[in-house]
């Protein structure tokens, strides 16, 4: 099993590439610590550490009572070798802008829901800069006000994913040190400019999901055109060395004993290992997981507090049926309540996502495939949706895309949540005739019918499970997470 990365390397490697990158200028105020405890949940401890190590680098400066300021990194970061080593990643740069355009809008849509977008705090700078042209540091306002609407969406995974996006898009050399994307772009700006005010504070969710959607895949345009471009220009153009995105918003909390909990969660919920069944021995678990007996017996003994399995001297431990005592007090564990706003959010942003990396994906199954799947949907037990997000993602080209949903499905913890059903056999009877309909749409030649389908399961379990977790556990806070509608 990977180490699990520290909350103060991950930070400390987030605002350095932001750094390094011109995403926050040389001579720019970082934003406060605050800010970034709210962006990375992490204590101010964590924050002033990575300050100071940003300091002893030379990349801030940092005065009593002010805000540290990004100072001159020229000497770390040659801006004459960024277009090469741009041209060594060009496919996965081209992956990431590709990917956010499919998935961006309908976050941006969604979070835009009853939001008053002139009042937030980079609406007028967006405006302006968006006016003025691409003129150098002209997307910062823009890029920060996108920011702005997906945190007050009320889902932190948007926002997160929206600034992991900005470490990969090298948007800064494309606008600021490439003379071809500024000249190329310029006039198709204008008209942007022109628009983007009025598909923010525009009522109709399908119009600005289209606008917002022809916008971003203009931008891909550009920068593929641009990369092209730098590549025929380029006497020696690099091989492809690749780029490695990542994304994980269990940074810093994915400890290695609840990395199991949730494996094995997912497993007994999943039914492959079902109530009766003895799990393997703790040192078979430990070969498997590579980890120490303690660290099993300690994610065991999670599982046992949870309700789930039962230690039995001298035979191992059985799966059970979970006990809703158990389950009653384990939910006014205050580290509980956060870990189902997580889930609710992380259901909720699937629900976004999924259609688009389904339609994305739907011309690759093949016929044979098909006839596969719809041969597994047949045991009443199974969870169909399961099986075809593994086939949708078995297709999924796009690597960006492929982490963010992997790492969405992650969050959702099958096995556990689906326990807290009374009416778990209904749900799942409900959720398979949904999939094999959507299948059924796939097989017809009807992508869209079968990518909606898809994000109606997931929106049936958002609103399922919200409904519980309000009804029987009284979290009041929950009452406040929206379903996302179609349009």
């Amino acid at each position: 099993m990977k180490p699990q990365e520290t909350k103060f390397s991950f930070v400390y490697n987030e605002i350095k590439q932001s750094i390094l990158d011109g995403q926050i200028p040389h001579g720019n105020a970082l934003p406060s610590s605050r800010m970034y405890c709210e962006q990375f949940h992490v204590s101010r401890y964590t924050i002033n550490r990575v300050f100071d190590a940003l300091r002893e680098e030379g990349l801030i400066d940092i005065q009593p009572r002010l805000a540290p300021i990004v100072v001159s990194t020229k000497d770390i970061c040659n801006s004459s070798n960024t277009a090469f080593e741009i041209l060594k990643r060009k496919e996965g740069i081209l992956q990431v802008y590709q990917t956010f355009a499919l998935i961006l809008p309908s976050l941006l849509v969604f979070a835009l829901q009853g939001c008053d977008v002139e009042v937030l705090p980079h609406y007028k700078q967006a405006v302006k800069a968006l006016r003025l042209g691409p003129a150098a540091g002209g997307w910062r306002p823009p890029s920060k006000l996108g920011y702005d609407i997906l945190r007050i969406g009320g889902n932190s995974l948007f926002s997160e994913l929206y600034s992991t996006f900005g470490l990969y898009n090298k948007l800064t050399f494309f606008t600021e040190e490439c003379p071809y994307f500024s000249k190329h772009s310029l006039q198709e700006a204008v008209s942007v400019a022109n628009v983007i005010p009025d598909i923010l504070k525009g009522d109709d969710p399908l119009i600005k999901y289209k606008l917002l959607s022809n916008m971003y895949q203009k931008l891909t345009d550009f920068i593929e055109n641009t990369i092209n471009y730098l590549s025929e220009i380029t006497p020696k153009c690099p091989s492809q060395t690749g780029l490695k995105f990542s994304w994980n918003p269990m940074r810093g909390q994915d400890y290695c004993y609840s990395k199991i909990v949730d494996d094995l969660n997912l497993k007994i919920g999943l039914g492959e290992y079902s109530v009766g069944m003895f799990l393997p021995y703790e040192k078979q678990l430990a070969s498997q997981y590579d980890v120490s007996i303690s660290t099993v017996r300690k994610a065991l003994s999670e599982l046992e507090q949870r309700g789930f399995v039962k230690t039995l001297n001298g035979k191992g431990t059985i799966v059970i049926e979970p006990d809703s005592t158990k389950l009653h007090q384990l939910a006014l564990n205050s580290g509980y309540v956060e870990k189902s706003l997580r889930y609710l959010h992380a259901l909720q942003l699937m629900v976004l996502i999924i259609r688009p990396a389904a339609l994305a994906a739907a011309p690759q199954f093949t016929s044979e495939e098909l006839d596969e799947l719809a041969d597994r949907f047949t045991s009443s037990d199974s969870v169909y949706l399961a099986d075809i997000l593994e086939a949708i993602m078995k297709h999924t080209t796009l690597e960006p895309l492929y982490v963010i949903l992997s790492e969405t499905n992650h969050l959702l913890e099958w096995g556990h949540h689906f326990a807290y059903y009374q009416s778990k056999k209904h749900t799942l009877s409900h959720l398979n005739k949904q999939v094999i309909l959507a299948l059924q749409q796939l097989r017809e030649g009807n992508a869209d019918s079968f990518a909606e389908g898809i994000a109606d399961c997931y929106r049936y379990n958002l609103s399922r499970m919200k409904k519980h977790m309000v009804e029987k556990y009284k979290f009041r806070n929950v009452a406040y997470i929206r379903v996302p509608e179609k349009y």
